[in-house]
């Protein structure tokens, strides 16, 4: 899809639209999850599924067994950051 829009221009309206959007699913799911909104629509029906984790407690092994670090596996990202420009306005 195209349009007329500058490609960081139309990025920043993309990341809007999609905080909106995020802002509106936990609405959804905070008022499904407490049984104030139903769970049954015309062509979707929502579930809640509970699953279990288990996550490595870094401060609790580091304690236990001294320094980690040597286990550590370096990476890198890259990050694209889109900053309004201040339009002035006269």
């Amino acid at each position: 899809m195209t349009t007329n829009l500058k490609p960081a221009d139309e990025l920043l309206t993309i990341r809007r639209k999609i905080k909106e959007l995020q802002e509106r699913e936990s609405e959804l799911k905070e008022g499904m999850q407490n049984g104030k909104l139903s769970m049954d629509g015309d062509f979707a029906i929502a579930r809640l599924v509970k699953r279990a984790s288990t996550r490595f407690d870094r401060k609790a092994a580091e304690k236990e067994l001294g320094s980690l670090a040597k286990f550590d596996v370096k990476g890198e990202t890259v990050a694209l950051l889109v900053d309004e420009l201040v339009q002035v306005v006269e």
